[in-house]
């Protein structure tokens, strides 16, 4: 199964795997798996996934075919399908005193 991956950030995710889209094996891969195996690519550097809130991290935004993952119902454990696009960015947080 082939997912397209973009980045919103100045890491770019699809080129950690040599192409804008990542193979995922299994009949039914989730979000989580996705995101995992971006985790276990980048050796860390991305983490999206915060463990002990087990979701998104809030340094993080994940769209599903242009949808934010929190409008997911299933959310972490979405099933992802042949040719959906998955875009991964950091969310910018404006400070001032």
């Amino acid at each position: 199964m082939r997912i397209r991956l973009k980045s919103f950030f100045h890491f770019d995710v699809a080129k950690i795997f040599d192409d804008s889209q990542i193979e995922l094996a299994g009949d039914r891969p989730t979000l989580r798996s996705l995101l995992e195996e971006v985790v276990r690519k980048t050796d860390g550097k991305v983490q999206i996934i915060d463990l002990e809130a087990n979701e998104i991290d809030a340094e993080y935004f994940v769209l599903v075919n242009g949808k934010e993952s929190q409008a997911l119902s299933q959310g972490l454990e979405t099933a992802l399908h042949d040719g959906d696009e998955v875009g991964i960015g950091m969310m910018h947080f404006w400070g001032g005193g």
